[in-house]
Protein backbone atom coordinates (compact mmCIF):
# COMPACT_ATOMS: atom_id res chain seq x y z
CA UNK A 1 0.00 0.00 0.00
CA UNK A 2 1.18 3.31 -1.06
CA UNK A 3 2.14 5.98 1.59
CA UNK A 4 3.98 8.99 1.61
CA UNK A 5 4.62 11.90 3.97
CA UNK A 6 6.32 15.42 4.06
CA UNK A 7 6.61 18.47 6.09
CA UNK A 8 6.38 21.78 4.98
CA UNK A 9 6.55 24.10 7.66
CA UNK A 10 4.18 23.27 10.24
CA UNK A 11 1.67 21.26 7.85
CA UNK A 12 2.14 17.74 7.02
CA UNK A 13 1.01 16.12 3.53
CA UNK A 14 0.06 12.75 3.13
CA UNK A 15 -0.32 10.87 0.05
CA UNK A 16 -2.15 7.52 -0.39
CA UNK A 17 -1.75 7.41 -4.16
CA UNK A 18 1.09 8.47 -6.10
CA UNK A 19 0.37 10.89 -8.73
CA UNK A 20 1.30 14.39 -11.07
CA UNK A 21 -0.58 16.77 -12.74
CA UNK A 22 -0.34 16.77 -16.60
CA UNK A 23 0.23 19.81 -18.29
CA UNK A 24 -1.25 22.78 -17.86
CA UNK A 25 -1.62 22.05 -14.01
CA UNK A 26 -4.59 23.49 -12.22
CA UNK A 27 -4.30 23.60 -8.69
CA UNK A 28 -7.93 24.73 -7.08
CA UNK A 29 -8.45 25.84 -3.11
CA UNK A 30 -12.01 25.12 -2.01
CA UNK A 31 -12.47 26.66 1.63
CA UNK A 32 -15.60 27.83 3.77
CA UNK A 33 -16.01 30.78 3.14
CA UNK A 34 -19.00 33.05 2.63
CA UNK A 35 -22.62 30.63 1.34
CA UNK A 36 -19.86 27.40 1.58
CA UNK A 37 -19.56 28.57 -1.99
CA UNK A 38 -16.06 26.70 -2.57
CA UNK A 39 -16.75 24.21 -0.42
CA UNK A 40 -20.40 23.02 -2.11
CA UNK A 41 -18.85 23.42 -5.54
CA UNK A 42 -16.21 21.25 -4.46
CA UNK A 43 -17.70 18.94 -3.29
CA UNK A 44 -20.03 18.68 -6.74
CA UNK A 45 -16.75 18.69 -8.94
CA UNK A 46 -15.72 15.62 -7.25
CA UNK A 47 -18.49 13.55 -7.66
CA UNK A 48 -19.56 14.79 -11.53
CA UNK A 49 -15.45 14.61 -12.28
CA UNK A 50 -15.07 11.19 -10.62
CA UNK A 51 -11.85 12.64 -8.77
CA UNK A 52 -9.89 10.36 -6.78
CA UNK A 53 -8.37 11.42 -3.10
CA UNK A 54 -5.00 10.84 -3.63
CA UNK A 55 -3.97 12.80 -0.36
CA UNK A 56 -4.52 15.25 2.76
CA UNK A 57 -3.32 17.60 4.74
CA UNK A 58 -3.08 18.18 8.72
CA UNK A 59 -1.41 20.41 11.35
CA UNK A 60 -1.01 20.92 14.93
CA UNK A 61 -2.64 24.61 14.57
CA UNK A 62 -5.85 22.70 13.26
CA UNK A 63 -8.67 21.33 15.13
CA UNK A 64 -8.23 18.18 16.75
CA UNK A 65 -10.33 16.49 13.51
CA UNK A 66 -10.64 13.33 12.16
CA UNK A 67 -12.87 12.65 8.86
CA UNK A 68 -14.03 9.34 8.42
CA UNK A 69 -15.14 8.59 4.81
CA UNK A 70 -16.69 5.71 3.27
CA UNK A 71 -14.95 3.88 6.28
CA UNK A 72 -11.23 5.43 5.94
CA UNK A 73 -9.46 7.75 7.92
CA UNK A 74 -8.89 11.00 6.14
CA UNK A 75 -7.21 13.95 7.20
CA UNK A 76 -8.98 17.43 7.58
CA UNK A 77 -7.80 19.12 4.37
CA UNK A 78 -8.26 16.50 1.72
CA UNK A 79 -7.03 16.36 -1.73
CA UNK A 80 -8.12 14.88 -5.03
CA UNK A 81 -6.85 14.75 -8.03
CA UNK A 82 -7.35 14.08 -11.70
CA UNK A 83 -5.33 14.45 -15.07
CA UNK A 84 -4.25 17.74 -14.72
CA UNK A 85 -6.72 19.38 -11.92
CA UNK A 86 -5.46 19.49 -8.09
CA UNK A 87 -8.40 19.77 -6.34
CA UNK A 88 -7.69 21.14 -2.56
CA UNK A 89 -11.49 20.73 0.10
CA UNK A 90 -11.98 21.53 3.46
CA UNK A 91 -14.81 21.88 5.21
CA UNK A 92 -13.44 22.16 8.35
CA UNK A 93 -12.67 26.33 8.40
CA UNK A 94 -9.41 27.10 8.84
CA UNK A 95 -8.14 29.07 12.05
CA UNK A 96 -6.63 32.47 12.02
CA UNK A 97 -3.36 31.45 13.44
CA UNK A 98 -2.57 28.58 11.18
CA UNK A 99 -3.88 30.37 8.11
CA UNK A 100 -0.05 32.33 7.25
CA UNK A 101 1.11 28.91 7.56
CA UNK A 102 -0.72 27.10 5.17
CA UNK A 103 -0.65 29.75 2.49
CA UNK A 104 2.92 28.98 2.33
CA UNK A 105 2.52 24.97 2.89
CA UNK A 106 0.20 24.94 0.05
CA UNK A 107 1.52 26.96 -2.58
CA UNK A 108 4.93 25.22 -2.36
CA UNK A 109 2.68 21.77 -2.17
CA UNK A 110 1.40 21.98 -5.22
CA UNK A 111 3.84 23.79 -7.24
CA UNK A 112 6.15 20.44 -6.43
CA UNK A 113 3.13 18.42 -7.83
CA UNK A 114 3.24 20.04 -11.22
CA UNK A 115 0.65 23.26 -10.46
CA UNK A 116 1.13 25.90 -12.71
CA UNK A 117 -2.28 27.98 -12.26
CA UNK A 118 -3.81 27.90 -8.89
CA UNK A 119 -7.71 28.77 -8.62
CA UNK A 120 -9.31 30.13 -5.79
CA UNK A 121 -13.15 29.28 -5.90
CA UNK A 122 -15.43 31.28 -3.02
CA UNK A 123 -18.18 33.55 -2.42
CA UNK A 124 -18.42 37.03 -2.22
CA UNK A 125 -20.89 38.06 -0.01
CA UNK A 126 -23.64 41.09 -0.94
CA UNK A 127 -26.23 42.73 0.80
CA UNK A 128 -30.02 41.54 -0.69
CA UNK A 129 -29.37 38.48 -1.87
CA UNK A 130 -32.70 36.92 -1.47
CA UNK A 131 -33.71 39.93 -4.28
CA UNK A 132 -30.70 38.83 -6.94
CA UNK A 133 -31.81 36.53 -9.68
CA UNK A 134 -28.89 36.18 -11.81
CA UNK A 135 -26.03 36.20 -10.03
CA UNK A 136 -22.32 37.92 -11.00
CA UNK A 137 -19.09 36.17 -10.96
CA UNK A 138 -15.85 38.49 -10.58
CA UNK A 139 -12.29 37.63 -10.66
CA UNK A 140 -8.93 38.74 -9.26
CA UNK A 141 -5.80 37.98 -11.23
CA UNK A 142 -2.20 38.16 -10.28
CA UNK A 143 -0.39 37.98 -13.53
CA UNK A 144 -1.76 38.81 -17.13
CA UNK A 145 -1.46 35.16 -18.01
CA UNK A 146 -4.48 34.52 -15.32
CA UNK A 147 -5.87 38.34 -16.55
CA UNK A 148 -6.26 36.20 -20.05
CA UNK A 149 -7.10 32.78 -18.73
CA UNK A 150 -10.59 34.68 -17.25
CA UNK A 151 -11.31 36.34 -20.17
CA UNK A 152 -14.23 35.00 -22.27
CA UNK A 153 -15.48 33.06 -18.85
CA UNK A 154 -18.69 35.26 -18.24
CA UNK A 155 -17.36 36.98 -14.90
CA UNK A 156 -15.69 40.66 -15.07
CA UNK A 157 -12.74 42.03 -12.66
CA UNK A 158 -12.89 42.97 -9.34
CA UNK A 159 -11.67 46.48 -9.11
CA UNK A 160 -11.23 47.38 -5.67
CA UNK A 161 -11.69 46.33 -2.18
CA UNK A 162 -10.96 44.51 0.77
CA UNK A 163 -10.72 41.16 1.12
CA UNK A 164 -10.57 39.15 4.73
CA UNK A 165 -9.56 35.28 5.54
CA UNK A 166 -8.04 32.41 3.91
CA UNK A 167 -8.22 33.80 0.44
CA UNK A 168 -6.70 36.90 1.43
CA UNK A 169 -3.86 35.22 2.66
CA UNK A 170 -2.91 32.91 -0.52
CA UNK A 171 -3.35 35.56 -2.98
CA UNK A 172 -0.77 37.64 -0.87
CA UNK A 173 1.53 34.52 -1.07
CA UNK A 174 0.64 33.48 -4.77
CA UNK A 175 1.90 37.31 -5.66
CA UNK A 176 5.14 36.24 -3.33
CA UNK A 177 5.81 33.28 -5.07
CA UNK A 178 4.87 34.43 -8.37
CA UNK A 179 2.38 31.69 -9.21
CA UNK A 180 -0.34 32.22 -11.89
CA UNK A 181 -3.48 32.50 -9.76
CA UNK A 182 -6.84 33.45 -10.05
CA UNK A 183 -9.65 34.43 -7.37
CA UNK A 184 -13.17 33.36 -8.38
CA UNK A 185 -15.70 34.55 -6.60
CA UNK A 186 -19.37 34.40 -7.05
CA UNK A 187 -22.22 36.69 -5.35
CA UNK A 188 -24.14 35.10 -2.26
CA UNK A 189 -25.24 34.98 1.07
CA UNK A 190 -22.87 35.31 3.40
CA UNK A 191 -24.34 33.31 6.54
CA UNK A 192 -26.75 31.05 4.26
CA UNK A 193 -25.15 27.95 2.80
CA UNK A 194 -25.67 29.09 -1.71
CA UNK A 195 -25.91 26.28 -3.63
CA UNK A 196 -26.83 28.39 -6.48
CA UNK A 197 -23.62 30.63 -6.05
CA UNK A 198 -21.82 27.82 -6.38
CA UNK A 199 -23.08 26.11 -9.74
CA UNK A 200 -22.84 29.55 -11.41
CA UNK A 201 -18.55 29.40 -9.76
CA UNK A 202 -18.00 26.11 -10.80
CA UNK A 203 -19.62 27.47 -14.66
CA UNK A 204 -16.91 29.97 -15.18
CA UNK A 205 -13.80 27.81 -13.41
CA UNK A 206 -14.85 24.99 -15.71
CA UNK A 207 -14.59 27.56 -18.87
CA UNK A 208 -11.12 28.46 -17.45
CA UNK A 209 -10.01 25.35 -16.96
CA UNK A 210 -11.50 24.09 -20.47
CA UNK A 211 -13.25 21.06 -18.76
CA UNK A 212 -17.24 21.27 -18.58
CA UNK A 213 -18.74 20.81 -15.18
CA UNK A 214 -22.23 19.88 -15.37
CA UNK A 215 -24.14 21.21 -12.76
CA UNK A 216 -27.88 20.01 -13.25
CA UNK A 217 -27.69 17.81 -10.16
CA UNK A 218 -26.36 21.03 -7.95
CA UNK A 219 -29.43 22.62 -9.06
CA UNK A 220 -31.86 20.21 -8.57
CA UNK A 221 -30.90 19.16 -5.44
CA UNK A 222 -30.31 22.67 -3.87
CA UNK A 223 -32.56 22.81 -1.25
CA UNK A 224 -31.72 19.29 0.08
CA UNK A 225 -27.57 20.91 0.16
CA UNK A 226 -28.58 23.91 1.69
CA UNK A 227 -30.25 21.99 4.73
CA UNK A 228 -27.88 19.59 5.10
CA UNK A 229 -24.90 22.45 4.89
CA UNK A 230 -26.52 24.59 7.48
CA UNK A 231 -24.86 23.12 10.44
CA UNK A 232 -21.33 23.84 8.92
CA UNK A 233 -22.42 27.03 7.60
CA UNK A 234 -22.90 28.21 11.55
CA UNK A 235 -19.33 26.88 12.56
CA UNK A 236 -18.21 28.51 9.77
CA UNK A 237 -19.77 31.79 10.82
CA UNK A 238 -18.07 31.72 14.44
CA UNK A 239 -14.41 32.05 11.83
CA UNK A 240 -15.90 34.61 9.37
CA UNK A 241 -17.07 36.85 12.54
CA UNK A 242 -13.56 36.35 14.22
CA UNK A 243 -12.06 37.69 11.37
CA UNK A 244 -13.91 40.81 11.34
CA UNK A 245 -15.87 39.35 7.74
CA UNK A 246 -18.44 42.22 7.29
CA UNK A 247 -15.03 44.25 6.42
CA UNK A 248 -14.92 42.62 3.04
CA UNK A 249 -15.56 44.06 -0.12
CA UNK A 250 -15.88 47.58 1.25
CA UNK A 251 -14.23 50.09 -0.77
CA UNK A 252 -11.10 51.00 0.56
CA UNK A 253 -10.47 55.18 1.61
CA UNK A 254 -7.81 55.59 -1.32
CA UNK A 255 -8.37 54.21 -4.86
Amino acid sequence: MFFREEYIGEFRFVEYSPYRLTHPGYAIVALPDAGLVGVIGASHMIKVLDMEEVGGADSPLLPPVTIVSKGEIRLPIRIFAKNNILLIYSEIALPPQAMYGFSRALIDYVERKGSEHLILMTGLAVPHRFEIESLRTYYIPTTKDADEAAKGSGAQRFENGFLVGPYALLLKEAVRARISTLMVATESFLEFPDPEASARNLQVIGKVIGVEIDVKELLEKAEVIRLRARDAMKSVMKNLEQMRKEYEYAPPLHI
